[in-house]
């Protein structure tokens, strides 16, 4: 496997851990974005869904969005309030 199938994994499994927090329309949304070649604008728009959903999701869902989109979004792209979404782990 090389870096970009790796980086593809991680970006396809964050997805599958974010998943039951979403409509299957936001799902299907961010999956299309990934599908294309614009994995990192997939997690910019899974991150936007959260915010602007109100959604709560756990605390590796959001910080695994930060690892991912490193390098890749602006970190002013991303909503500034991103964090306050985190559920603790259990």
């Amino acid at each position: 496997m090389n870096a970009t199938e790796d980086y593809l994994g991680r970006v396809h499994a964050l997805l599958w851990a974010a998943a039951d927090f979403l409509s299957a329309g936001e799902r299907s949304e961010v999956q299309h974005l990934i599908d294309s070649g614009e994995p990192a604008e997939g997690l910019r728009s899974l991150a936007w869904i959260i915010v602007d959903g109100g959604l709560r999701v756990p605390a590796s869902v959001i910080a695994s969005i930060r690892e991912l989109s490193e390098g890749f979004v602006a970190a002013t792209d991303l909503p500034p309030n991103l964090d306050d979404h985190g559920l603790p782990e259990q």
